[in-house]
Parts: C-alpha cells; sequence; structure tokens
C-alpha cells in the first residue's frame, strides 16, 4: 500500500486555511496606513477567511490599479492567487510585496510553499531561511518545517528529519511536522513510532485523512489486526464526510445564508470527532435561524464533547431566558446539572 503524503487536497485545507490566517498577521496594516486601506484589506481577509478565493481577487485587482505601490494588498493577491492553487502568479505577488517592503521577508509562508508547487526549493529555502530568525516562534516554527518540506523534496531525509524536528521543538503542537516525521518512520520501518504519532495528529484534527490512513497501514504491519480493521473504517468515514463536507460547502458559495447547509456541515463534522469545527458551522446557522433551536442544541452537544460544561450550560441558561424562550434547551440543561451534582438548580428548571 502507499503512503499518503498528503492530507486534503491543497484547497480545502485546515492547515492551509491555518497558514492564510497566519500570513495575514504579517500583512496587518501600520498605524500609518491610510484608513481606506485598511477597510479595503481587511474585507479582502474576510472573503479568504471565508474560502472566496475568486471573489477576493477580483476585489483585490480594482484597488491594486488606486495602489499599486501598496505591499500588503500584494501580499494578499498572493494569498488570493495560493488558494486558487495558482502558484507562479503566487510567487509574483508576493515578490513584489517584499520588492516594496523588505520586512515582509521573511512574514509570508505562503511565498515559500507556492515556490515548492514550483519546484523552485532552492529559492523556496531561502525564504524559509528568513523566517527561522524571526521574533515569534510562530514563525520561526513555519520556517523550519517549510526548509523540512524542501530537504525531503529533494531527497535530503536527515536533513528534513532534523528541521521537522527542530520544528516541534519551537512548537510541539505543529502538527504537520509531525505528520511528516511519521512519514518518514513508516519510510524506513519504524512503524510503532509512527502509530504513536499519527494518533496524536488524529487527536488534534480529526478529519486528517493521510494520517488515518497511514496509521492503519501502520498498525497492519504490527500485526495488531482488530486495530487496524477499525482504523480502515475510520479512514473510509472521514473520506465520506469530506466528500460530504465539500458538496456542503460549494453549495455554500452559491448562497451563504443557506442555513440547511450549515447545519449538516455541523453534523457531518460532529459525527468525524471535529467537534470545535461543527461548534464554528452551528454558530454560523444560530445566525441565519435566530429561533430555531436546532444549531443551539447542536452547539451545546459540541461544547459538552470539548468539554466545555461551563460554556454549555451558560448557553442553555442565556437561551431560556430569551423571550420567548428556548424551551428545547431546557432538558440538556437539567441533564448537564444532573450530571454534576446541581441537584438543587436541576430542579429549579424543571419548574416552569
Amino acid at each position: 500500500m502507499t503512503i499518503l503524503p498528503q492530507t486534503i487536497p491543497r484547497s480545502r485545507s485546515l492547515p492551509l486555511l491555518i497558514a492564510v490566517v497566519l500570513a495575514w498577521s504579517t500583512v496587518a496594516a501600520s498605524q500609518a496606513d491610510p484608513t481606506p486601506l485598511l477597510a479595503i484589506r481587511n474585507s479582502i481577509r474576510e472573503l479568504l477567511v471565508a474560502k472566496q478565493a475568486v471573489q477576493a481577487l477580483e476585489a483585490i485587482r480594482p484597488h491594486l490599479e488606486q495602489f499599486p505601490d501598496d505591499p500588503g494588498l500584494h501580499a494578499l493577491h498572493g494569498e488570493a492567487f495560493f488558494a486558487l492553487d495558482r502558484p507562479a502568479e503566487a510567487v509574483e505577488a508576493f515578490a513584489r510585496a517584499v520588492a516594496l517592503d523588505g520586512t515582509y521577508q521573511g512574514k509570508l509562508f505562503n511565498y515559500g510553499r507556492a515556490l515548492q508547487g514550483l519546484d523552485r526549493h532552492d529559492e523556496a529555502i531561502e525564504v524559509f531561511e528568513a523566517m527561522r530568525s524571526a521574533e515569534t516562534p510562530q514563525r520561526r516554527a513555519q520556517g523550519s518545517f517549510g526548509i523540512g518540506l524542501s530537504r525531503q523534496a529533494l531527497g535530503d531525509d536527515d536533513a528534513a528529519v532534523d528541521a521537522f524536528r527542530e520544528t516541534l521543538r519551537i512548537d510541539s503542537g505543529f502538527q504537520r511536522a509531525r505528520y511528516r516525521l511519521a512519514l518518514l518512520d513508516i519510510a524506513h520501518g519504524r512503524d510503532a513510532e509512527a502509530e504513536t504519532a499519527l494518533s496524536e495528529v488524529l487527536g488534534v484534527d480529526p478529519l486528517h485523512h493521510g494520517a488515518a490512513y497511514n496509521r492503519a497501514l501502520a498498525l497492519g504491519r504490527l500485526d495488531r489486526t482488530v486495530e487496524s480493521e477499525a482504523a480502515w473504517e475510520r479512514y473510509r468515514r472521514i473520506l465520506e464526510g469530506k466528500q460530504r463536507i465539500s458538496l456542503l460547502e460549494e453549495r455554500l458559495t452559491g448562497g451563504p445564508g443557506d442555513a440547511e447547509s450549515l447545519l449538516e456541515l455541523g453534523r457531518v463534522h460532529a459525527e468525524l470527532g471535529a467537534h470545535g469545527v461543527a461548534l464554528t458551522w452551528y454558530s454560523r446557522a444560530s445566525s441565519v435561524l435566530s429561533f430555531d433551536p436546532r444549531p443551539p442544541l447542536g452547539a451545546v452537544a459540541a461544547l459538552c464533547a470539548l468539554g466545555r460544561n461551563e460554556d454549555a450550560e451558560g448557553l442553555c441558561t442565556m437561551l431560556l431566558g430569551r423571550i420567548p424562550p428556548m424551551e428545547e434547551l431546557r432538558a440538556p440543561l437539567i441533564e448537564m446539572l444532573e450530571k454534576r451534582g446541581a441537584k438543587a438548580e436541576a430542579d429549579r428548571w424543571r419548574r416552569p
């Protein structure tokens, strides 16, 4: 069986979204920026966060004509091209941003990633090397990780391992580095170490289908048959769920206020164990369905799954205190109170 080196198609990748958000922190306007540019950049960032890269690209063009020397707009232009899997144009836009403002050097992670997409690894390493001296651990970790990717692509596995380990020393929660190390472990027959690492990756990102696939593969090679069969089933469920998620997200591009799609996205993510993401979708659905109990009921379940029972109780209490009260939340509130031993408080909520 083949090792899966990737997670999900890059345009739909959660790690990509995180990388884009991190890059935006570097293009935040300074205090001296004109107010119109602040508003323009913010509106473009919002489109990118919402995975509306095509709309972002269209929105940027007229502003670049008006402000051709603004490095922040060029950096966002690069992010839009990168999100659309157009690395050559992304590289050109990022390069313009750096040429206009040298402080952008070492701050644009996706600049290096776009160069990697063009197999220009020596140049990518230069971009990532500049990140390794950044002030924030976040950027330093990204720089080391990027170098690891290029070293691996150039066939130097030992240097890649060193870079990925350095990434984890800087930021122990950098799961992409842990995943890459696990793939190298599998490639070199270290299946037990790989399985442990992949379990940790899945604990943080339950939808990581590459980790699910390779964990099942490692368990099979370790002759842990029952666990391997369960892992293959999990992998299949993740693939099916992600196909469903893709269809629902495409439906939302035509109508971002499609409440039923928002609710279904919450449900699918919750079923796959991605409760934090499910909570986000339920929150969006509640903004469309103000008096529908389904979004808050889903949110309460997600909060409890995340161990945030106090927040779940607070949400129930708030909506039961609204006029008219959302009575569907009375039963889950009473159940939560009883579970933590607050019987008197639960009894008070039983009374009309």
